[in-house]
Parts: structure tokens; sequence; C-alpha cells
């Protein structure tokens, strides 16, 4: 087993070793320097009460020379004159007594304002020699006359003290990150064992395995949501294939049709010799056949284009009415042939913001598809109106296009705009459409923000509604 399996696992190691070291040494630093106030503290108390105990020893001579008892200790090994460093300055700051710890140095200069008066004054230093010190002056009065008596320890002892507990932390250091590493290594495997086995499933699910669905354990962590996420994933691409495989099957057979026709025509015409205009008329049928082809292919690539967003909007402000107008005028010669009339009624007023040429296209689909399925001599009624009665919210305009058709059944009003989708009743009345009008249509009014329905006609027609949103006093600043 190699210790880095994959980067993550590394990464967050890594990162928790940096963050656990960085902490270790922060605490490590805190403990020094605490440890240093510490001894700094108890090497001030031991200086106050040694200049406590030095105030009794002070004593002036016969000949007014100040000097200190020596022989107050009776072991000169436990003397406190080993390491301590004084001096004593009258109230001009001249130096009375100084001890021979002291050498050459002075323990400060001439005595600052308040210095040692009603307390203890400390104050760190450095002796001409480079000697650190902690020194305390406190003003004591001896036979009338006002002494400043100053004393000082070396603190370089606590610095050693200082740098053995740095220097002995700093060799668990190493052993203490190795350990976390170890363990940020076992932690982070645990915590990515659940995600690794989720990987592991989902490289087994294939095109053909696309309803299978990855456990949830605890739904309410990261793990979970993920595979929720890609549960909801695989749903919606099992959906897509099913929706691929619908669609190519449907593109197969309504290929197979004008296909099978060529080659009928083409071959009933080489069976035996014929005329010039015999030909013509076969090559004529043939291209007829080519020309629905080339209109099914055309209107696919219009489709597969508007899904993938290759289609740029331009939105503007129009009457909608003067889109049903132009859209009857349209299809107005094909309702000649069948003796149907289009009727227009609704407000001219009526302004929508939207994208005038794609929603003429699904006009006129609708208006085709009504025509093409409505009898002769039918009446096909198209009105507007400013507020519907089912509309979901302010601010939509509705067209309806009402035929006399054999009406859609209510368990196909959903199905009816998909792909290559045509009602049994249709098929029966030679209607030689692909089935693509309805989806072209439902995606025009869709991608200007509107909606396509259908509802119960008149007897047993259709009725196609449009919800296009209509132009406000904010449409003028609309994108």
């Amino acid at each position: 087993m190699t210790f880095w399996p994959n980067q993550i696992r590394r990464s967050l190691t890594l990162w928790y070793v940096a963050i656990f070291g960085g902490l270790l040494v922060a605490y490590i630093c805190v403990a020094c320097i605490v440890q240093y106030w510490q001894l700094s503290e108890e090497l001030y108390h031991a200086e106050v009460r040694d200049i406590e105990t030095v105030q009794g020893l002070l004593y002036f001579d016969k000949e007014g020379k100040l000097s200190l008892h020596e022989d107050y200790f009776n072991r000169p090994q436990s003397k406190l004159l080993v390491d301590r460093m004084m001096e004593v300055l009258d109230a001009e700051g001249h130096v009375l007594f100084s001890n021979s710890q002291l050498k050459a140095n002075r323990l400060g200069g001439s005595p600052t304002p308040n210095e040692g008066v009603g307390g203890f004054t400390p104050r760190r230093l450095r002796l001409a020699d480079g000697t650190h010190v902690l020194a305390i002056s406190h003003v004591h009065s001896l036979g009338g006359t006002s002494l400043l008596i100053r004393i000082a320890y070396s603190t370089e002892p606590l610095r050693l003290r200082t740098f053995e507990l740095l220097g002995l932390l700093g060799l668990i250091l190493p052993a203490a990150l190795i350990a976390a590493g170890l363990a940020g290594y076992r932690v982070a495997g645990k915590a990515l064992d659940p995600l690794e086995k989720m990987a592991q499933l989902t490289e087994g699910i294939t095109a053909r395995r696309l309803g299978e669905r990855i456990p949830v354990r605890n739904p309410n962590d990261e793990l979970g949501h993920m595979a929720r996420v890609l549960n909801e994933l695989l749903k919606r691409l099992e959906e897509s294939f099913a929706s691929l495989r619908r669609f190519t099957s449907d593109v197969a057979h309504e290929l197979r049709t004008p296909l099978a026709a060529i080659r009928n025509v083409g071959e009933v015409g080489v069976q035996e010799k014929r005329g010039v205009e015999e030909y013509q008329d076969i090559i004529g049928s043939m291209l007829e056949e080519v020309i629905k082809l080339s209109s099914m292919v055309d209107t696919l690539l219009t489709l597969a284009h508007a899904e993938s967003g290759a289609i740029e909007l331009h939105r503007t402000i129009f009457p909608f009415m003067e889109v049903a107008s132009e859209s009857a005028a349209i299809v107005g010669i094909m309702a000649e042939e069948k003796n149907q009339t289009i009727t227009v009624n609704g407000d001219s007023g009526i302004h929508v913001w939207a994208d005038q040429a794609l929603l003429r296209i699904a006009v006129v689909n609708l208006l085709d598809n009504a025509v093409k399925y409505s009898p002769e001599g039918s009446v096909i009624l198209l009105s507007l109106e400013a507020e519907a009665g089912a509309a979901p919210s302010a601010g939509f305009v509705e067209l309806d296009i009402e035929d006399e058709g054999p009406g859609i059944p209510e368990n196909s009003r959903q199905r009816i705009f998909d792909r290559f989708f045509r009602l049994d009743e249709a098929r029966t009345q030679d209607a030689d459409g692909a089935g693509l009008g309805l989806s072209i249509a439902k995606w025009a009014v869709e991608a200007n923000g509107g909606m396509i329905f259908v509802k119960p006609g008149r007897a047993r027609g259709a009725k196609f509604c449009i919800r296009a949103p209509v132009a406000d006093g904010s449409s003028d600043n609309r994108s």
C-alpha cells in the first residue's frame, strides 16, 4: 500500500499536519513565553525579599561610610552575595556603596523621578559588559539619610531555562508531526472511503444500467447530498437517453416512408421504357418526397440549434394582434383551398415583449395545424384576451386558436407537443406533416418566457392557447 494513493487524501493529510504543526509551534512559543514570564516574576519577588533584607543590614560606620553587615550569615555558601549586584545612591545620585559583583558597572545613571518612591521600581538593563539584568529600586531612610537602593540579578539563567524548555519541546515536535501525519492519513482515509465506494459504484453504471442508483446512507451530511445529486444526474441522463432512443426511433420511422416512396417510384420507373413525360412525372414525384425530407431535416436542425442555445432572441415591443393578423394572412391561402374561414378578434392595443419572428412562427404552426385537421367549410377563430381567466400571474396576455377539428383527448394534451407525435385520428386524415410543427411552436413560445397548452374547444374541436408576457413600463430596460 502506498502512502499517497490519491491527491485528495494527501492534501487533507498535509493540511492536517500543517495546521497541527502550526498550532504546536504556537503552543511551544506561548509555553516558553509563559515560563520566562513566570521565572521573571519569581526573580522579581526574590529581589524584593532581598532588598528588604538588605535594608536591615546597611549601616554607617564611625567614619560615616555606608557599609553592609556581611557577618549576618553563618554559612558563606548560603549568602545572597554570590549573584547579587547592588549599589546604593544618595539623593544627589552619588554612589555610596557598590558590591564587588557589580564590578565597574552601574545599575543605571542618576535617579529618575520617583524611582523607588512608595514601592519597588523594576527595570531591565544591559550593563556595560553586556550582561542583561533585572533590577529593582527602593528608597530607604537610614539615620535620617534618604538612600536609593538598587539590586539586580542576571537574567541569563532565565534564558537558559527557557531555551532548555524550547529545545525539549523542539525534540518532541518531529515525533508529534509524524504521529499527526499518520493519524491524519487514517482519518482522511476513513472520511474518503464512502466517497471512494461511491465512485466505484458510479464507474459501474453504463448506458445500459442507468436505472441503478447510489445508496444514500445519511441524507443530511455532505456525502448524502453528493449521492442525491449524482442520483438526480443519473435520473436526468436516463430520461435523456430514453428521449434520445424515442427520438431516433421516431426519426427512423418518419424517414422510412418518404425513402420507401422514392425507392418504389424509382423501381417502377426503371422496370420498362417510358416516354419523356412519364419520366418527368416519376422524377417530379421523387422530388416531392425529397422536398419533404429536406423540410423535415431543416426542422430538426432548427430544433437542435434552439435547444443548444445557438439561436439568439431579439425581443421588442409590438402589438400581438399584428402577429395574429400576419399569421392568418400567411395561412389564409391554405384555408381558402378548403373553403375555411379564419376570424381574428382582439384588442389591437395589447403589446407584448418578445421576439416577433419566433412568436409568428408559433402562431403560423398552430394555424397550419388547425387548417390541416379541420374539415372543409369550418371556421378557425383567433381571439386575443388581455386577461386570461386561468392566468397564473399578472403580466400575461393570451391568444386562443380554436378549430373545429377532431379535437385532442385529455390524456394526449401533454404529449401533443412531443416530436413526431400524432394522434390516431389525425393519421387517418391523409395528413402529410412530420409531427414537428407543435414542437417548434412550443419552443418558440417558451423561449420568449411564455406558455403553450391545449384546452377543450367547440364541439370536438381543440383550442391551443399561447400565453406571452405583456409589455409594461419596464420593458424598455429589458435586455
